[in-house]
């Protein structure tokens, strides 16, 4: 009689990466707690690090404009050619410098969840040479994705007015058809490189695949994301809301006195108004903090163990 042979299992070796997890949609609410726990503990140095991160713009701005005006003359035509390459040329090291810092604030976000101190070095760990160059490559991958998502939001408008977009207002719900379109395709293009900074920082992705592992991740998880860009939505509109109101009483003062007042009061009036403004710049900086912070919240949800199985 034979006996049977006990069946051999084959060992399945580990898969390298780890899938992404498919959350509850209240989950989007734990990012933003989450976000406030690590902004709260260093709220002071997120500030000044957000303050950083818009400051460089305009040092940038500020240093090119003063390099042109120390130039050879030129016509007309060569000027607005200058400036035309000058403004790209800002914008597009601006551009590529705010991935770099992205990377750094999600590094930054990290450790200090980790229970580490805030180091400000770590904002700038992004521009170091083993980052910079995938940092590059996403924003030019990210300036191509934008030109073909707007490509692709155009055609059916385009088709739908056979080319004449004044025609738009002749269509049934025609301006809520374009809103429609539009936010799709931003959702797209922010799905596309939402969680790039985080793997590219974190985990050395290459830039193709993180877009496409955001893109996935995002997607299985659109519940979330919703969620957390309702909350963004009323955070902003209560914001706008105080500055508003906060606004009023002083537009009234400077009206009312710079007439009372004369040239020189007014004058004193309106840097009073300046200085204000500037220091409700800073009170910005409390929510621009957090949807930074946010990026690594939602990547760190999403993929708990990382997204590179490292065991």
């Amino acid at each position: 009689m034979e006996t049977s042979q006990p069946t051999q299992h084959i060992a399945v070796p580990n898969s390298p990466v780890n899938q992404p997890k498919r959350l509850r949609a209240s989950e989007g609410v734990n990012w933003f707690a989450e976000s406030w726990r690590i902004f709260n503990k260093y709220k002071l140095k997120w500030i000044g690090a957000m303050v950083l991160f818009f400051l460089i713009p305009i040092a940038l701005g500020l240093l090119s404009s003063y390099a042109a005006e120390g130039s050879q003359p030129m016509t007309f035509n060569q000027l607005s050619l200058g400036i035309v390459i000058r403004e790209v040329i800002i914008n597009l090291f601006v551009y590529w410098g705010s991935y770099c810092f992205l990377g750094g604030i999600v590094l930054l976000a990290h450790q200090t969840a980790k229970g580490a101190n805030f180091n400000f070095g770590s904002l700038f760990a992004g521009f170091s040479t083993k980052k910079i160059g995938s940092f590059l490559v996403l924003m030019l991958m990210s300036i191509v994705a934008i030109l073909l998502l707007a490509l692709v939001a155009v055609i059916p408008i385009m088709l739908l007015t056979k080319g004449n977009l004044s025609a738009l207002e002749m269509l049934p719900m025609g301006e809520s058809l374009v809103f429609i379109i539009m936010l799709m395709v931003i959702s797209i293009g922010s799905m596309m490189f939402w969680l790039t900074p985080a793997l590219v920082m974190l985990e050395d992705v290459r830039p193709v695949a993180a877009i496409k592992v955001s893109l996935n991740a995002c997607f299985r998880n659109i519940p979330a994301f919703l969620v957390y860009s309702l909350i963004w939505f009323g955070v902003i509109m209560a914001f706008g809301l105080a500055m508003t109101l906060f606004a009023i009483p002083i537009i009234f003062v400077l009206g009312v006195g710079g007439q009372l007042l004369g040239a020189g009061g007014e004058q004193q009036i309106w840097e009073v108004f300046i200085f204000l403004t500037i220091l409700s710049g800073f009170v910005f900086t409390v929510p621009y903090s957090m949807m930074a912070i946010g990026l690594y919240t939602s990547y760190h949800s999403i993929f708990p163990e990382g997204y590179l199985n490292k065991r």
